[in-house]
């Protein structure tokens, strides 16, 4: 059996992952949207199980160790959301949003906010039709901004839609800094502490360079950059805890929380118990605060 996995992106097999979690006896995040936009042939994938059976523990199994970084940086942003609002946050923009299914799980959220999803233009595309597709309803204050961000900033390409530059925001950057360069994670970051106001927020999870990284899972680490290479999806950028919230606070955002992904694990497996794989400590998680605006 074969399966061409190589034919779909990493958006999809994002999706398909957060589909296969809802498996585990206790799911860390709880994606029910998943399986109908990760595309059809995951999708036809996830209702046959031994087509999913194989999918998982035979075609990507030298990379599902690393599938609970997608499930655990989602709920970590969420629950970091969460307390945005409480805290006052009226706007929610999602960078790289993939297929995230954020406008149909959190209507409660929804309720209280305006939500704006910046994706590549081919890439939102995709997901609009499999939305249409699905007979889903988008509500109103979730806003659809398609932006090809190695051309323009995410602050440029909020500035044509309903979004207010005044207001304090929180936002999250997960699953995209793996791919870009230090020098435009940086551009990235500065776009937004000198156009948005101080509070604003930003969320987002990373690549541990080698060094920062767990020595038993340096091979595990190996797959994952070839695995992406392969798929003409190379990393560009791995960083220490140090590292990032230096450059981050060199463009003016203050870290307000920053650890490894192991530090997170151990909170949610006190909480869930056994989790399915264990933890690989590659990946950094942390929320940047904009403190004022650039000169």
């Amino acid at each position: 059996m074969s399966l061409p996995v190589n034919s779909v992106s990493t958006a999809d097999l994002v999706s398909a992952a957060r589909a296969w979690h809802l498996r585990s006896p206790n799911p860390v995040f709880e994606d029910p949207f998943a399986r109908v936009l990760c595309g059809r042939l995951l999708g036809l994938a996830l209702k046959m199980p031994p087509v999913e059976w194989f999918l998982f523990q035979v075609a990507l199994a030298h990379v599902m160790p690393a599938h609970l970084c997608v499930v655990m940086r989602a709920r970590y942003a969420e629950e970091a959301l969460e307390r945005a609002i409480a805290a006052g946050v009226k706007q929610y923009v999602i960078i790289g949003a993939g297929m995230d299914s954020f406008a149909f799980r959190r209507p409660d959220l929804l309720q209280q906010i305006d939500a704006y999803e910046i994706d590549h233009p081919v890439t939102q595309r995709r997901k609009l039709r499999r939305i249409r597709r699905a007979r889903l309803r988008v509500p109103a204050n979730h806003h659809f901004v398609a932006a090809d961000l190695s051309k323009v900033s995410t602050v440029d390409a909020l500035a044509g839609s309903p979004f207010d530059m005044s207001r304090r925001t929180f936002m999250s950057l997960l699953g995209v800094a793996y791919y870009l360069t230090p020098d435009d994670l940086a551009k990235t970051a500065r776009s937004i502490a000198r156009s948005l106001p101080p509070g604003t927020r930003l969320v987002l999870d990373y690549m541990l360079d080698e060094k920062s990284s767990s020595s038993e899972h340096l091979e595990l680490r190996r797959k994952l950059l070839n695995f992406v290479k392969r798929r003409g999806e190379p990393m560009r950028g791995a960083y220490s805890l140090d590292r990032m919230n230096a450059l981050m606070d060199g463009e003016g955002l203050r870290a307000v929380e920053s650890f490894p992904i192991t530090e997170l694990g151990e909170s949610y497996r006190a909480e869930f118990g056994t989790l399915p794989f264990e933890i690989p400590g590659l990946f950094g998680f942390g929320t940047f605060e904009v403190e004022g605006r650039g000169a």
